[in-house]
């Protein structure tokens, strides 16, 4: 059972992958390392250090210091002092860098529900058990 199991989870890999790279693209008009910072800082909803950046995204903190120079020059990102580390700055998205990300997922919305009407009633139900389900047992084999 456990074979078949991560056989399917595999197979949904690039299947959701693939579904979301359609929904996603001509999304946002920023490369695609700076869009995962945006996108990171934003899923946090709050300012964070480079480190934390740096760990969470899993790029090198030389390359991310690139990434967020550009990204506050072109004013999605600004650099605050740290209050409780004087030597440390804080990150932080600005009203353009939290606009941008809310265009995206609305496009992604509108995109992915323009993409339900090719679905039936029943097969709308399923879908939505099926994705419940999958995410409440993954969320469960975290913890």
């Amino acid at each position: 059972m456990n074979e078949k199991i991560a056989k399917e989870y595999i197979t949904l890999i690039p299947n959701v992958f693939s579904s979301f790279s359609e929904l996603n693209k001509d999304s946002v008009k920023l490369t695609h390392m700076q869009n995962h910072v945006i996108e990171f800082m934003y899923m946090q909803q709050r300012p964070l250090n480079i480190k934390d950046i740096s760990i969470g995204l899993n790029i090198a903190k030389q390359q991310l210091t690139n990434i967020i120079r550009d990204l506050e020059n072109t004013g999605y990102l600004v650099k605050i002092p740290d209050t409780k580390d004087k030597r440390a700055v804080l990150v932080s998205l600005t009203p353009k860098g939290k606009e941008i990300e809310n265009k995206k997922w609305t496009d992604i919305y509108q995109k992915f529900t323009k993409n339900l009407t090719k679905l039936s009633d029943e097969e709308k139900i399923d879908l939505a058990f099926s994705l419940h389900k999958v995410n409440v047992l993954l969320k469960k084999m975290e913890n």
